[in-house]
């Protein structure tokens, strides 16, 4: 397809001089027209060097902003400084980036091509990769959930007609969806609070396999459940809030599929509900032993799940790895290596998936405090130093 769509690069960056010099570089490099695409930086309340790198490098555009102390901060109020301006009116699409990211050298390319060829997409959410494989198992943990992910949740949901979960980067968004609906955060997910807005009102979103963003996931676990937390609380926020909304325009579908994609974004609203349904079964149980002979198929749905669990952390995963992970390894010169990088993953997917459990209760238990103080998740890892995928 022709080069055609005219794109602008929304990056927010909040103290990310370690990292934005290699994003900004990762998306001059685009194989796109030149006059097609502009790249505008955020420097949301930046007190380091980040607005000096950004202007180094002379034709990418920088918005620089400082919020008062009583104002709502984070990257979704940044993004809405940037709305205020209008200048993403010049534009076809926005395409959101986060400042850690490397994005392929083809990301406008193949996206231009899926807009052409599906005009009712209003966003396309890219493949999400990992820069940081294998520098912790914390990280590991990670890219084992976004090699599933892609391969068994978003490629699935794209062949069934069903609408692509929004990941927070690496996608795309029509500007006169943004026109029509504005921009109105009330979450620290407002991917996903965007990701049911096009659900309520029969908007599609689609999924792009081959225009891939790297992202660097946090090593440490304290890093890791501050972000995850983070996801969790606004996760709980709009399902609260929305769940009669969804019910609403569940009965108000246009079509078979249409109706089959706002079921399964009404059932995504509640997929953290599985470890707080159990804290409150084993709560229940410490409180009175006597409930499993009074019920005694109480526990039945554990035991079930732990049986669908060990099918899930062993099986199904490594299908998926040895899909998605093909390229790293076939990095690994041995056998050997090939062995531990598998098992690294397993291992991680494991480790990831039960500690995510308790960032889901704990948002579950916070998520009405104000969502308005973003925690900063740390970024210092180039491309040159850990990506293992040639972009």
């Amino acid at each position: 397809m022709p080069d055609q769509k005219k794109f602008v690069f929304v990056v927010p960056a909040h103290n990310e001089e370690a990292v934005i010099g290699k994003t900004i570089e990762s998306l001059l490099q685009q194989n796109y027209r030149k006059e097609l695409f502009d790249i505008v930086i955020i420097a949301d309340n930046c007190t380091d060097r980040t607005p000096d790198i950004v202007k180094s490098y002379g034709n990418v555009g920088l918005l620089e902003n400082h919020a008062s102390a009583d104002e709502p901060r984070g990257k979704p109020h940044a993004i809405a400084k940037y709305i205020e301006t209008g200048h993403w009116r010049n534009y076809d699409h926005m395409a959101f980036i986060d400042a850690d990211n490397i994005v392929s050298k083809n990301f406008l390319r193949e996206m231009n091509s899926q807009l052409i060829a599906h005009p009712e997409f209003s966003v396309i959410q890219g493949y999400l990769g990992i820069k940081n494989v294998a520098t912790s198992l914390t990280a590991s943990g990670y890219a084992a959930v976004y090699f599933i992910t892609n391969r068994a949740v978003q490629y699935a949901n794209y062949r069934l007609g069903w609408n692509a979960a929004i990941g927070g980067t690496g996608f795309i968004l029509d500007t006169s969806y943004l026109a029509e609906r504005g921009w109105n955060p009330r979450s620290y997910t407002e991917d996903f609070e965007l990701q049911v807005e096009l659900s309520m009102a029969g908007k599609r979103s689609g999924w792009n396999h081959f225009a891939v963003v790297y992202d660097e996931k946090p090593n440490s676990f304290e890093a890791s459940h501050t972000q995850r937390t983070r996801w969790a609380q606004g996760h709980w926020l709009v399902a609260f809030t929305t769940t009669l909304k969804q019910l609403g325009t569940i009965v108000k579908s246009a079509s078979l599929t249409e109706l089959l994609s706002k079921i399964e974004t009404l059932f995504y609203s509640y997929s953290m509900v599985r470890p707080v349904a159990f804290l409150f079964i084993g709560l229940a149980v410490c409180i009175d032993h006597r409930l499993i002979d009074y019920l005694p198929h109480l526990l039945s749905l554990l035991y079930f799940w732990l049986t669908i669990e060990c099918f899930n952390f062993l099986i199904i995963p490594c299908t998926y790895f040895f899909q998605e992970a093909k390229p790293y390894f076939k990095q690994k010169k041995t056998f050997l290596a090939k062995c531990l990088l598998l098992f690294r993953l397993v291992v991680g997917f494991v480790w990831n998936s039960l500690t995510y459990m308790i960032a889901q209760i704990v948002g579950f238990f916070t998520w009405f405090r104000p969502q308005n103080n973003w925690k900063k998740t740390v970024h210092t890892m180039n491309a040159d130093e850990s990506l293992e995928k040639e972009w």
